[in-house]
């Protein structure tokens, strides 16, 4: 199981599930000049292979290194010193040490840094001896050898650490966001209430219907309760914008009450203006009406019905286009990206965009960049396709001009994350001259019923029509 990416090759020996951990083994070869490999650790040059991560796409987890501590080194192969290079033609066997997987996870996806693509479909095996401490090989190994680092199995009080893939859909009406069992639907008062007002409009009507119907689908009742929480912008005075936030929140709760009925057990709350999601002015002090717009708002928030391990309730902008899907991990693909359905350009850098396909309850974006410039390096600082005034919810992505959106509901789709600075996508590190890189983004899927998808970069422009397969 081989992933290319530059400057690197990639190959998984194995996932192997024990009871105190999971050891990740493989092997690491250069296809170019000697490459440091800082980018496999954190932060500046380090003998460690931090970044590097397993993903459950079915149980939507991420997990992370086995460490010393948060931010410091991991366990598992380490080099020599900060120092040492990989040659060129040399292979570097490395293991490194993750949270240990349930019984239930069959198969994971591993994903890293350094431009190498995601593995999927990598089957977990059980049975393995445990690791062991290895002293490690002194100097450099010649081209075409095999060279092994000192490899430090974790000790009994190693940082570890799961974390709940979070999600974000937004539309002109909605936002939709889930993290583990919680999910929160984000209703804009714009469309709910006249300006100033806490009676519902006309409109509202239909709109609270297919949040009501969506919520009986996926609200489980028995761990109530279901939180209705209205917000405000910053304009008007702190108390007004109080009483007006826990007036709108107030006339949701009796809609939803009216048609969900004694089976649930509701709470209404206001915030004000005192919990913003997007800021109320850009960075140049001007005023932010789009950011405005999100501030006012009118959450609704329940935790999701267990779903079987093999099954998942997709994340829908509407109750109309959600559905319950099969949600098998995606087959290993190794490098076969598909065929290039549409490029961008930036600069001297092309953008080729490849179908997208599902991992579980996820769907990726897989994509290549090109130097086009035959004579020179490009390093690309900042990201080449980060965009100046992100949506906040992925304003710390590599990639955060990236989105996908859904052509029959309207809906954009963000990159997932696990933090507000740590997503599920690779970077793009120094490429040659007339080199390729390859990079990939982790989505919400989409309802079943979508077949493709629209592929847009912020300020560049969109590929239209981007297939979605399994």
């Amino acid at each position: 199981m081989v992933s290319a990416g530059a400057p690197v090759d990639l190959e998984i020996k194995a996932v192997e599930r024990h009871r105190d951990l999971t050891a990740l083994k493989m092997e690491l070869s250069i296809n170019t000049a000697d490459f440091h490999g800082a980018d496999f650790g954190l932060g500046p040059p380090t003998t460690d292979f931090a970044q590097f991560w397993l993903l459950d796409p079915v149980g939507r987890k991420l997990y992370f290194t086995l460490r010393e501590q948060d931010g410091k080194k991991a366990f598992g192969t380490r080099k020599n010193s900060t120092t040492d290079s990989f040659r060129k033609g040399t292979r570097y066997p490395v293991e490194v040490y993750f949270p240990p997987l349930p019984a239930g996870v069959k198969q994971v996806t591993v994903l890293a840094m350094a431009g190498l693509g995601e593995l999927t479909g990598i089957p977990v095996t059980d049975g393995a001896p445990p690791p062991v401490a290895k002293p490690g090989e002194e100097g450099q190994a010649d081209p075409g050898g095999v060279f092994q680092w000192p490899v430090t199995p974790p000790t009994a009080d190693a940082w570890s650490y799961v974390a709940d893939v979070q999600e974000y859909v937004e539309t002109p009406e909605r936002s939709v966001t889930q993290q583990g069992e919680d999910e929160t639907v984000a209703l804009r008062t714009d469309v709910l209430f006249a300006f100033d007002q806490a009676t519902l409009s006309p409109k509202a009507a239909s709109i609270l219907r297919d949040v009501a119907q969506e919520t009986r689908e996926r609200a489980d009742p028995a761990r109530p309760p279901i939180e209705i929480e209205g917000h405000t912008d910053s304009k008007g005075e702190d108390a007004y914008n109080q009483r007006l936030s826990e007036r709108r929140a107030k006339a949701v709760r009796d809609y939803l009450a009216r048609i969900l009925g004694v089976d649930y057990t509701y709470r209404a709350t206001g915030k004000g203006e005192h919990e913003p999601i997007a800021k109320n002015e850009r960075p140049d002090g001007g005023d932010n009406p789009e950011g405005r717009a999100r501030n006012r708002r009118v959450e609704i928030s329940y935790k999701v019905k267990n779903r079987t391990p093999d099954m998942t309730v997709t994340l829908s902008p509407s109750a109309t286009t959600g559905a319950t899907v099969a949600a098998g991990p995606a087959p290993f693909r190794g490098d076969d990206l598909g065929p290039v359905v549409g490029s961008l350009t930036r600069g001297e850098l092309r953008l080729d965009v490849h179908p997208l396909y599902r991992d579980g309850a996820l769907l990726v974006a897989p994509f290549e960049i090109e130097n086009t410039n035959k004579e020179m390096f490009v390093v690309p600082v900042p990201q080449p396709f980060s965009a100046v005034f992100a949506h906040e919810y992925v304003a710390m992505s590599p990639f955060s001009a990236i989105t996908l959106v859904d052509e029959a509901t309207k809906a954009r789709y963000f990159g997932t994350r696990t933090s507000e600075s740590h997503f599920l996508q690779n970077g793009v590190t120094t490429i040659p001259a007339g080199s390729t890189q390859r990079g990939y983004i982790y989505f919400p899927a989409p309802p079943e019923g979508a077949t493709s998808m629209t592929f847009d970069v912020k300020d560049l422009g969109t590929v239209r029509n981007v297939p979605v397969s399994r």
